[in-house]
């Protein structure tokens, strides 16, 4: 059971698990991403919805902003490597002020990688929607 708190943890060894907890999730969200963003382009250029009478502007805007997609999430990608690099001098530090300092760092981070999650699943649903209209459309 990994992710119990026992009682001879410090707060300071309670908060690196959950650092570590995110750091996880956003690796595996950015993993994520990158398959179902190869997985949207096969789909957007596949024979299947180049013979549909679909919105071909929308499906255009939607190939060109999979680029774009595509780009901000392997910045992200790099970004996180940086933070975790980064984080690791939580280990050196000797107060509390330098401790805050890497906290606050991650509570930025976090924040700004979740935005990011944010608007992919905003261009994701899109994506979903537009497959759903050229489907029914194809019944």
């Amino acid at each position: 059971m990994k992710d119990l708190i026992y009682k001879h943890e410090t707060v300071d060894d309670i908060q690196m698990k959950f650092m570590d907890k995110d750091i996880e999730l956003w690796k595996e969200d950015i993993s994520i991403i990158r398959i179902e963003i190869l997985f949207f382009k096969r789909m957007l250029y596949s024979s299947i919805f180049k013979d549909l009478e679909s919105d071909q502007q929308k499906k255009e805007d939607l190939i060109k902003d999979l680029e774009k997609v595509k780009e901000i999430n392997e910045s992200y990608q790099d970004k996180l490597i940086d933070f975790i690099n980064k984080l690791d001098n939580i280990k050196e530090c000797d107060d509390v002020q330098c401790e805050t300092f890497y906290l606050n760092n991650h509570t930025k981070f976090r924040n700004d990688i979740e935005s990011h999650f944010s608007a992919y699943r905003f261009y994701k649903t899109n994506v979903i929607l537009f497959f759903d209209n050229c489907l029914e459309d194809m019944v």
